[in-house]
């Protein structure tokens, strides 16, 4: 390849980037604890206690300075702790202040098993052991094959009902096929009535009660191995985080009220991937991220989700986190707040290195403060680092004008202004950087920009501006989408919903090629004029570069595969 398309493929890969946004909240550490932490709660009882559970099979109570009361629950010993078992969830009744219930998810000792199980505190408000006399099994899942993929937590919806999470049995890939066999519990969430003298009931409400080929527990399928779920308490909206298999980490999200019964998709996909290829009526998830061999301090990326929780508290200090779900990768250790309203596009901002160690769990204080427990016993709150910042867009639109997308916006206080960014999606969930403005911070206000995006593709797209600030803090503009017509100036276009590329009718003659180039040069593709399509499967999610070489010299087109 020439010194000039050298120069080309490096202009391009210096100008699209993944976002990286500096530290906006950060992990202060509160406690030191034992062991690996597999979950934190509360009560909800007005005492502001919180509890701790340790995978080896305790649960520890502190107040709300952190200082050790007690220890609820000690099944030391009757557990399997080797792989992914252990203690690994607790949920506490509504009424928990007056019947004194609460809920466990563990791994008896010398199985692989998953069970259920309810004790109860003869005085809730005290901080002593609770007796394991007071033991009902709720429920027991024997099929597991492995020793991980459990799952493990557990959530009370605002309806009154238990949610469990549960994983698929273990094993690469799920060779037990339990993603996508409703005839069994393993793969899912389930959703019980536990106001019973029974084991439980199932809520007649439940999605999948009248269909004879999924079990009546189901409330939805498709999962490799749910790490964490949380209700909004705020909105009821559900947020479940799946660990990926070798591509993708996800999180899918159900609007509170929602009814239930869908089929997230595993085995056959993995996050907005396919896996094994099977096809079905699947809901992708909101956000997925890749992984990473080896990890580094560019966030962004991690092998292995841990989910948190919508951040609902009342500090001052914490105000720029509110509505944001908060969670991280185990691996990576980085961070990510995300914010979404069904119909709109996903807003998330990623943290390099929110942790000092591995994640295991998020948790929520009966004050709405979040907490994050590390695999090595360390408890540390979730705070913010982010101040206001002194500028403010007062205008940001987009339009197509042919044969361009024309973006306007106008600011009135630069005077600590750094730079802009825009930033492009196909979709509204992934957003790539494709240019940096310098700002021109002119006394006489308002400045006013104007850039020009001529790298289109049929279809919509999303924009959005980054305001970076001189100290490094940031903030967005609200998302703006324009739909540019069919066919306008463009080589060919990515369609998800397939995963292939497809050229546009009569813009590559039978006598050209088209070349298909990674951002760095790597040639990936040629193929002759008259295909139709090039897929995709392949491909990573980034920007491409392809190039038909004409009589005249060449046609090229930047594209964004997602």
């Amino acid at each position: 390849m020439g010194n000039c398309m050298k120069r080309y493929f490096l202009y391009f890969f210096f100008s699209f980037s993944w976002y990286v946004l500096p530290a906006q909240i950060r992990f202060t550490q509160v406690k030191t604890l034992s062991g690996t932490l597999t979950d934190i709660g509360h009560a909800g009882d007005g005492s502001n206690r919180v509890f701790i559970t340790h995978k080896t099979g305790t649960i520890t109570i502190l107040d709300q300075a952190f200082n050790t009361l007690g220890t609820l629950l000690d099944l030391s010993g009757q557990l399997a702790t080797d792989s992914e078992k252990g203690l690994l969830g607790l949920a506490f009744h509504p009424d928990f202040e007056n019947n004194g219930h609460f809920f466990v998810n563990y791994n008896p000792a010398n199985t692989n098993h998953t069970v259920i199980a309810r004790f109860t505190a003869s005085t809730p408000s005290a901080n002593t052991t609770v007796s394991i006399g007071t033991l009902k099994i709720i429920l027991t899942i024997t099929e597991a094959a492995n020793a991980n993929h459990k799952g493990g937590d557990l959530a009370f919806g605002l309806d009154g009902y238990l949610y469990i999470a549960t994983g698929d049995g273990g094993g690469g890939g799920d060779p037990q096929g339990s993603g996508q066999n409703g005839n069994i519990l393993l793969g899912k969430i389930l959703r019980l009535d536990i106001d019973t003298d029974q084991a439980y009931l199932v809520p007649p409400s439940n999605p999948f009660v009248s269909d004879p080929g999924i079990r009546d527990e189901i409330w939805a399928l498709g999962l490799r191995n749910p790490w964490r779920i949380s209700f909004d308490r705020q909105t009821q909206d559900f947020w479940i985080a799946d660990v990926g298999q070798g591509a993708r980490e996800e999180i899918n999200f159900e609007s509170g009220g929602f009814a239930g019964g869908r089929n997230y998709g595993w085995n056959c996909r993995e996050g907005f991937l396919s896996y094994a290829g099977c096809t079905g009526n699947f809901t992708q998830p909101i956000f997925d991220y890749g992984h990473c061999n080896p990890c580094s301090n560019t966030a962004g990326t991690g092998n292995s989700i841990t989910g948190g929780f919508v951040y609902r508290g009342t500090k001052p200090a914490n105000t720029p986190m509110r509505g944001y779900y908060i969670c991280g990768d185990y691996v990576s250790r980085h961070g990510w707040m995300i914010k979404y309203n069904p119909g709109s596009p996903v807003e998330s901002k990623t943290i390099s290195r929110l942790t000092p160690g591995g994640v295991t769990t998020f948790g929520e204080m009966e004050n709405g403060e979040i907490l994050a427990g590390q695999s090595n016993g360390v408890l540390g709150l979730i705070e913010s680092t982010e101040t206001a910042l002194p500028f403010k867009l007062s205008r940001f639109q987009a339009h197509w004008i042919h044969p361009r997308v024309e973006l306007r916006w106008s600011n009135h206080t630069e005077t600590d202004l750094a730079h802009y960014t825009v930033e492009k999606s196909k979709e509204g969930l992934r957003f790539l950087s494709i240019a940096q403005v310098i700002p021109k911070k002119e006394e006489s206000a308002p400045n006013d920009y104007i850039y020009y995006d001529e790298q289109i593709e049929s279809g919509e797209s999303y924009y959005r501006l980054k305001l970076t600030g001189t100290d490094q803090s940031a903030d967005y503009s609200d998302i703006v989408r324009v739909r540019v017509p069919d066919n306008e100036n463009s080589l060919a276009f990515y369609r998800a919903s397939t995963r292939e590329i497809l050229i546009h009718p009569g813009s590559v003659s039978e006598n050209e090629v088209l070349s298909l180039f990674a951002v760095h040069g790597n040639l990936i593709i040629e193929v002759p004029g008259g295909v139709k399509s090039i897929g995709a499967e392949s491909l990573n999610a980034g920007v491409y570069i392809l190039v038909v070489k004409t009589e005249n010299g060449r046609k090229v087109q930047k594209l964004m595969v997602y």
